[in-house]
């Protein structure tokens, strides 16, 4: 479907929906038949053991990203992939078994399939509207990631290296029905590749790391994974959300303590799953926010410095500056300059 400019931008969204809503002709086909009609074309899957494994060069093409509405009125056959898959929940809910696991997936939230995973679908109804986008691993790794790699969190890093990079069959439920920021970033990367408007793909690239930033940073998640690599997994997770929240008061001893593992066993899974130590870890974070600081606050180095625990003066001023490659006062400067200097209370 493309909706011409002389529609105008204020009733896209409508003809959007009015779009997703109206029936396909697999779906006319299914209501009609109560059975399940296979939508997709023999060269975009292969069949194993009675399997669908679907092939992303079908479904990518020259583009960074597919996006497509799922068949109502009929459930869908086990399946697997060889990429990643985003489940949208636009209206309704979704019914999934995932790794053999049941999971229902409600309105507004989202379902991040790594590669390999293997999932069937229920039925969905009138109103279940589930979009599905697709793209590849090494995309989404390299170009989508990168681009907010120097201000993203530590906990998005590894989560997204480990999406990306390292995971077998595991499965992300974002609840963020709630969060304004996500349904209307979702809402414009849909409307935008519906709509087919100018440099589609490269709008829609550039929504995915605001979509991902916001989903890990500010909404509540389930990590499903397979049990030999669950354990050590929700360490990690567990010690990046610490470290991230209390970074300036925390320790390794603080982490163990609180997570009841003895403190050298913590350390080498953190060394072993992340590539670097908890102090680095903290470190890092701690450099982070003290950047943020410096940009978008008045408050004085020594005051920063303070606030993100440390007390050696020297220290941060050489940390700082081998992280940035400049020096505090520059970097504020820097900021104030390019107008994107903001006054945040000192409170």
């Amino acid at each position: 479907m493309t909706v011409t400019k002389s529609q105008g931008c204020e009733k896209m969204n409508e003809l959007v929906m009015n779009y997703l809503n109206a029936y396909t002709k697999i779906e006319k086909e299914q209501k009609e038949t109560n059975c399940f009609v296979n939508d997709l074309p023999k060269k975009s899957y292969q069949s194993v053991e009675q399997n669908l494994i679907l092939l992303k060069e079908f479904f990518l093409k020259n583009d960074a990203i597919y996006i497509s509405k799922h068949p109502r009125f009929s459930p869908y056959p086990k399946h697997r992939h060889h990429f990643l898959e985003l489940n949208y929940v636009l209206s309704g809910k979704s019914n999934q078994i995932i790794n053999g696991k049941a999971e229902t997936i409600y309105q507004g939230e989202i379902l991040l399939l790594d590669r390999g995973s293997v999932h069937s679908l229920g039925r969905h109804e009138e109103g279940d509207l589930l979009i599905n986008l697709i793209f590849p691993n090494d995309k989404m790794n390299i170009d989508w990631l990168s681009t907010i790699n120097k201000e993203n969190s530590i906990l998005f890093n590894f989560l997204a290296e480990t999406l990306a990079t390292r995971s077998k069959k595991q499965y992300l439920i974002f609840h963020c029905g709630d969060n304004k920021h996500v349904q209307t970033t979702l809402e414009e990367i849909i409307e935008t590749y519906f709509t087919e408007k100018n440099f589609a793909n490269d709008i829609i690239t550039m929504y995915i790391p605001i979509l991902f930033t916001e989903l890990i940073g500010n909404c509540s998640y389930d990590y499903c994974h397979e049990k030999k690599q669950t354990e050590n997994n929700d360490i990690i997770i567990e010690t990046l959300k610490l470290i991230e929240s209390d970074y300036a008061h925390l320790s390794l001893a603080d982490v163990a303590q609180k997570m009841s593992y003895n403190k050298n066993y913590l350390s080498n899974i953190i060394k072993q799953k992340t590539g670097a130590t908890f102090s680095q870890l903290l470190t890092q974070q701690r450099m982070k926010q003290a950047k943020f600081m410096i940009e978008h606050t008045e408050l004085t180095i020594g005051e920063i410095i303070d606030r993100i625990g440390l007390k050696n003066k020297s220290y941060f001023y050489n940390t700082f500056r081998k992280t940035y490659g400049f020096l505090p006062m520059e970097v504020r400067k820097q900021s104030a300059a390019s107008g994107e200097f903001s006054v945040f209370s000192k409170k």
